[in-house]
């Protein structure tokens, strides 16, 4: 199977197993996917570098192809925001167009919205630093909840974690 087929099945198996989950479940899943959208999107404006990224055209942005994780779609999902299309044969990123991300800062990867190049890092003040660790941290607590309450490890990219599902019995949420 090519990755935009296994694109295509990987996300809408997250999305029949989203839309059938328990309330409970989905209340504290949906106050989760809150808490990163909000992070990711503190991060990205304490972060923000717009004049860097523009000069070296996404460098930071290779091999990038799985990094997209469940969660991540789980939050496309819960903002109800339409999925974008990646381009696989991309060789910088399946996530990037040439321009930069497809996705907004809210719902970019873990791997992409914490990484701060060099060049960024060294114009930040301490404070500002330490602020973004923080923030770090607290974005992985919440990754990790949202492993808890499905009952699966999502660090892996959506397109390993689905391909080793289908081995395991096809279902990604233990809940």
């Amino acid at each position: 199977m090519n990755d935009g087929d296994l694109w295509q099945d990987a996300t809408a198996q997250v999305k029949q197993e989203y839309l059938a989950l328990p309330g409970q479940v989905r209340s504290e899943l949906d106050e989760a996917l809150n808490g990163i959208a909000g992070l990711k999107s503190a991060i990205a404006e304490l972060a923000s570098a717009d004049a860097e990224c523009e000069q070296c055209g996404g460098i930071c942005c290779r091999f990038g192809k799985h990094h997209f994780t469940v969660v991540d779609l789980l939050g496309y999902l819960h903002a109800e925001t339409e999925l974008f299309s990646p381009d696989f044969a991309n060789p910088v990123c399946p996530y990037h167009n040439g321009f930069g991300c497809l996705m907004p800062p809210a719902l970019r990867p873990y791997n992409c919205i914490i990484f701060i190049c060099e060049a960024v890092e060294c114009r930040l003040a301490a404070d500002v630093l330490n602020r973004l660790r923080s923030m770090e941290l607290s974005l992985k607590e919440l990754y990790s909840k949202v492993e808890k309450l499905l009952g699966n490890r999502f660090e892996n990219g959506l397109l390993i974690t689905y391909e080793r599902s289908l081995v395991s019995g096809g279902v990604l949420f233990r809940h």
